[in-house]
């Protein structure tokens, strides 16, 4: 008679779509976890973004910290997306793992837990390599910051002058090379062990494996099991051993991310030392009583000497005053206490009669324009340049333009094509690079459109000419 064919029809339908299934599935599992990485990657960078602008100028100016942050800042755009996609992996490949080992033990439970105790051994060993590779780079993170130093003084354009003419590039590539070799030696050493002893763990692994196949292989022999058996039983002993090596492989380089991760949770719980009072004092406009110092040290730390010592003046409202002193007397660290980067170790800084800790940091600042020596050249346009220094203001081109007019920088920005639109500095595409003594006047005038209280000039002139100077000081 006719051989009834729908029940194959039927299976060739189900396979089908189940591949189908599969495939939609597997894509958009792939559109989901490329969109969380990059949403996390991102959400992470401006959480190290935001911590960064909340700590205070002692964290930056610590060697210690400063690595953290750096640390936190390479590790923050990898390590999260490797998380995201590990986290997939490890969800499937768990799914897939219980259903296997399932129907393992129901055949013969003996093979199902040699199966899973084989690759124990070589996920102890990785994670034991992971937290050494993880104390490698903490170690080694100085000496990757220094060959960061060194590739930036060859590729940045600020230092490429110098660099010819003291024909100092043999001496700084030489100087890398010796780090890199170093460095790389370390890497070599750890590698090398951890992936050797990778191989002979995970041949215990293969040589469980070979010894399943040979035990189901005699059954069958024997006439213990069917060839269809024979084919399911090895089938499962293989899945089940797979899908658990990758489960504990996952693991193990989840632990290793998560190390890495640490430095990032360690930098977010800093706390800032200067910081807002429970109900800060308004700022009155205008001061009427000025700046005082009592009594103020400051140290640096590490430092031997204090770079303040029981220092007392006082600055009346409405006076100018010019502080003299020889380099390193703590001309700048007067600045910053005066602007509350750093709270003084002893004594008090009293603004309007006030102690400065009394303030909403951000308020008092919104009183004080200072130009700093090593002030900023912000690659914006000639406007923004200016602007930031009243944020409010930024899109008021007149009084961008008064500022400018203070600062002596409008003659500078006139003189360029497109103005005050004119994109400053050389790094972006139709930039325009100014001399040392036009940014400086560009600075100036962003101290100028902050209507500030307090203008703070820390040595103004350095760059700027004999007329320049006269000009600005008049």
């Amino acid at each position: 008679g006719a051989v009834d064919t729908r029940p194959i029809v039927i299976l060739a339908i189900l396979q089908l779509v189940l591949a189908a299934a599969n495939s939609l599935f597997a894509t958009l599992a792939n559109i989901s976890q490329q969109l969380l990485q990059e949403r996390v990657s991102l959400g992470v960078q401006l959480m190290v973004m935001e911590q960064a602008a909340r700590l205070d100028l002692g964290f930056f100016e610590d060697a210690a910290s400063y690595d953290m942050l750096q640390q936190a800042q390479q590790e923050a755009a990898s390590r999260p997306v490797q998380m995201v996609s590990g986290t997939f992996g490890l969800v499937r490949t768990a799914l897939t793992f219980a259903s296997m080992l399932g129907l393992l033990i129901q055949l013969q439970w003996l093979l199902a837990l040699i199966a899973l105790l084989a690759p124990i051994p070589a996920f102890v060993s990785s994670s034991r390599y992971g937290w050494s590779g993880y104390l490698m780079m903490r170690r080694q993170s100085p000496a990757r910051r220094r060959m960061n130093y060194l590739t930036s003084l060859l590729t940045t354009d600020t230092y490429s002058k110098e660099i010819a003419v003291f024909t100092l590039a043999g001496f700084f590539t030489g100087r890398f090379r010796r780090l890199a070799d170093e460095y790389y030696d370390e890497q070599q050493g750890l590698v090398v062990r951890r992936y050797m002893a990778g191989f002979f763990w995970g041949a215990l692994t293969i040589l469980v494996s070979s010894g399943t196949y040979l035990y189901v292989a005699l059954l069958a022999v024997h006439g213990k099991v069917t060839l269809g058996d024979l084919t399911l039983y090895t089938g499962a002993a293989t899945s089940v051993q797979s899908n658990f090596q990758s489960l504990l492989g996952g693991l193990s380089s989840m632990y290793e991310n998560n190390l890495y991760l640490n430095t990032l949770f360690d930098l977010l719980k800093i706390e800032p030392t200067v910081r807002k009072p429970e109900s800060p004092v308004p700022v009155a406009r205008p001061f009427t009583q000025g700046i005082e110092f009592r009594q103020v040290s400051y140290s640096y730390k590490g430092a031997e000497t204090p770079a303040l010592h029981d220092l007392s003046f006082t600055i009346k409202a409405g006076e100018t005053v010019a502080v003299v002193g020889r380099n390193g007397a703590g001309k700048t660290t007067l600045v910053k206490l005066i602007a509350r980067l750093y709270d003084p170790a002893e004594g008090q800084v009293l603004i309007d009669g006030h102690d400065a800790r009394e303030y909403d940091p951000e308020e008092l600042r919104s009183q004080i324009g200072v130009i700093f020596q090593d002030y900023v050249t912000y690659f914006l346009s000639a406007r923004e340049n200016i602007g930031v220094g009243r944020l409010e203001g930024i899109d008021d081109l007149e009084a961008v333009r008064a500022a400018a007019a203070r600062g002596g920088a409008d003659s500078v920005i006139e003189r360029l094509p497109e103005g005050y639109d004119a994109l400053l500095g050389r790094w972006f595409e139709q930039g325009h690079q100014l001399s040392g003594g036009e940014w400086q006047k560009v600075a100036l005038s962003r101290a100028f459109m902050r209507e500030a209280q307090i203008l703070i000039l820390d040595e103004p002139t350095a760059a700027l000419d004999a007329k320049a100077e006269h000009d600005l000081f008049a």
